[in-house]
């Protein structure tokens, strides 16, 4: 971990100390134990009274993650929005969420077709937080019945650019595309798709691109990866460990998060549940991984601990199985 990140995670503990009310010194803050016990909710102001879900970092600590918040959409009735928010080390705290705007941010279009809401989440941000890979449903279609697609922005001069659909076979008239990431090797496109020939719901698979820049038919991830019930979002760490969201029997009810080691391309170890710290009752979706390596975050509707009705929260590495 290098002095940037360390420092990052340091004020993002005693930042969410603090926005929690718990302690009142906030250079003991970052080392009492309690922190690296706990589970955080990510505070104000990134959860609201609205929903906040699915969550990314750049190496920098920039954050892009999507809300639903009414007062700050690109146009009333939008259902989620990407916004970028960026850590102030000197405050120790969240400066305000940026919504990202338009183009890269669609408003409503259901009066070219009703599926059109203005729904765009699910964002993947690359490590030098120039290039942005989400979903959205401003290509949906009612008939092929196809909801969503996958599409990228890229950082130019400052400016993100018009998404770009990344078409097929990438996405597809069928298969509902979404939560799109890279893999570490930053070469691997891994999503969720509907699609046939799976293993039933959403399935993992992954694709890369060949000497002319065009992807390769995507690779359904494999019975470790996949079951018959919902699997998405697959979020790599360092170690080669990838987590994911999951329906499958043997959870704690709703969607849980599992993790399972890669052991070559297109292969990877026995899935595991991440655990009573991280799973609940409730939805705990969509793991993402802060710069630094110690430190995994999601969002839940868990309801202890909650500004809304979903909310981000984190936990220190530390608390996972086998850890």
């Amino acid at each position: 971990m290098n002095n940037s990140s360390r420092g990052l995670r340091k004020h993002l503990l005693v930042a969410v100390a603090l926005s929690a009310g718990l302690v009142g010194n906030a250079s003991q803050a970052a080392d009492d134990s309690w922190v690296d016990l706990a589970v955080h909710n990510f505070g104000a102001p990134i959860n609201t009274m609205w929903a906040e879900g699915e969550l990314s970092f750049a190496d920098d600590g920039t954050m892009v993650y999507c809300s639903a918040r009414e007062d700050m959409a690109v146009a009333p009735g939008d259902p989620k929005d990407l916004y970028i928010a960026t850590f102030n080390e000197e405050t120790g705290s969240w400066n305000t969420p940026v919504n990202m705007g338009l183009p890269v941010n669609a408003a409503p279009a259901t009066d070219v077709d009703p599926l059109r809401l203005g729904d765009d989440r699910e964002p993947w941000i690359s490590a030098d937080g120039n290039t942005i890979y989400f979903k959205s449903d401003r290509s949906a279609t009612t008939s092929p019945r196809n909801n969503n697609d996958l599409f990228i922005t890229r950082k130019v001069n400052g400016n993100w650019t018009t998404p770009e659909l990344i078409g097929f076979p990438i996405s597809t008239n069928e298969g509902d595309e979404h939560c799109p990431a890279i893999l570490q090797d930053g070469q691997t496109l891994c999503f969720a798709s509907k699609r046939a020939g799976g293993y039933g719901g959403s399935d993992i698979y992954c694709s890369n691109q060949d000497a002319n820049g065009e992807w390769m038919t995507p690779v359904n991830q494999g019975p470790n990866i996949n079951t018959a019930a919902e699997e998405f979002h697959f979020s790599q760490d360092k170690d080669g460990m990838v987590y994911f969201s999951s329906a499958r029997p043997g959870g704690y009810g709703g969607m849980d998060i599992w993790g399972a080691m890669q052991q070559g391309k297109n292969a990877w170890g026995e899935a595991h549940n991440l655990g009573p710290k991280i799973n609940t009752a409730g939805a705990d979706m969509c793991p993402a991984l802060p710069p630094g390596g110690d430190s995994i975050t999601w969002f839940s509707t868990r309801s202890d601990n909650s500004l809304g009705n979903i909310d981000i929260f984190w936990t220190n590495k530390a608390n996972l199985p086998g850890r």
